[in-house]
């Protein structure tokens, strides 16, 4: 199996040299020093009630928790993509030492001088990329990259992309110097894309927020449909800070064949300039705590959402869309348009 590993980008610079040197991958979210939330010990209830109790503070679903069980599913031999380690833009491929739980260890974090949560450790056998060579802007990675944005949880299989990686990670281990670069035709896509983007982010920030026929509300609605939600509320709230423009469902079968069943998300949509903050990422979460399975997504049109509004979603896989995301869905719909769909 193949998986896609997130992780803290406060904590990229170690996380990789851990990986270079004692062939180890670390995942956060393991309680520090004095958390004691070995995947090992602990059924997986258990585990998610203690993680829960132990991140309360930041913590208010069971997905991550939930998720992290993932890495008892680990076998020998698994490919692990880490994108942006070692750097931004950059993507490294790891090979699983062992079945779970001879992969897995779980270290206190007392070689470290401050406490990172990093307890969590992946034994790995092989690990490429982690000199910066393989860039995630390769033109055979377009796939994978184009929906990375999604991949909001620290472990999720994407085995729709493990034949590319495999093939990658044998030729970068045949020819360590050879290197995955963008291609020269991206460098010119890029360019043409931010020019593309602020002309799209002008005409949205010019929309009415909500109401009539024209708004950004309604465009978004339109994006959400395009990726196969159907919307079946708007304007919820539950007098307690809760508060969503869009409760949107969708079969999970649409985007992958091995999970059945629906999946509720919860929409808030802010028409922002700047840096959105973290009571739009609250006023989802408000929403969530009464449905602990449903998703959550902020849709702004802001430049960015602040520090602590992204530590909040991210405690909570909460999806954030800024102006980027949201002109980028926005060309695919145009591009549909003008093709006659």
């Amino acid at each position: 199996m193949i998986y896609n590993i997130r992780h803290d980008r406060t904590q990229t610079h170690d996380i990789a040299r851990r990986a270079a040197e004692e062939q180890l991958l670390s995942q956060g979210w393991g309680g520090g020093r004095d958390g004691n939330l070995d995947l090992r010990d602990l059924r997986h209830d258990d585990f998610v009630e203690r993680v829960m109790n132990h991140y309360k503070k930041h913590m208010r679903s069971t997905r991550i928790p939930t998720n992290l069980t993932r890495m008892a599913l680990f076998k020998d031999g698994d490919l692990l993509v880490t994108p942006h380690l070692p750097e931004k833009d950059k993507v490294s491929l790891h090979i699983v030492d062992g079945d779970f739980p001879e992969c897995y260890d779980y270290d206190y974090d007392y070689d470290t001088e401050d406490d990172t949560h990093q307890n969590h450790r992946i034994r790995l056998k092989q690990s490429v990329g982690l000199d910066g060579r393989i860039s995630i802007r390769n033109e055979r990675l377009h796939s994978w990259h184009a929906k990375l944005r999604s991949l909001q949880l620290p472990v999720l299989p994407i085995p729709d992309c493990e034949e590319i990686f495999r093939t990658i990670f044998d030729e970068m281990v045949d020819d360590p110097s050879r290197e995955v670069t963008p291609s020269e035709l991206d460098d010119f896509i890029d360019a043409l894309a931010q020019g593309t983007e602020e002309f799209l982010t002008t005409k949205l920030r010019s929309m009415a927020p909500a109401g009539g026929s024209i708004s950004f509300e309604k465009m978004c609605e339109r994006l959400l449909e395009a990726t196969g939600y159907e919307i079946e509320g708007r304007n919820q709230f539950d007098r307690k800070g809760g508060d969503v423009d869009l409760r949107c469902r969708r079969a999970r079968g649409d985007t992958s064949p091995f999970e059945g069943g629906d999946v509720t998300l919860f929409v808030q949509i802010k028409k922002h300039k700047g840096a959105t903050d973290e009571v739009a990422v609250r006023q989802v979460l408000k929403m969530m705590e009464a449905e602990p399975h449903a998703d959550g997504c902020v849709m702004s049109v802001a430049d960015d959402y602040t520090d602590s509004a992204k530590k909040l979603a991210d405690g909570n896989a909460i999806v954030l869309l800024d102006k980027s995301a949201i002109c980028s869905q926005l060309l695919s719909l145009l591009a549909g348009r003008s093709a006659g769909d």
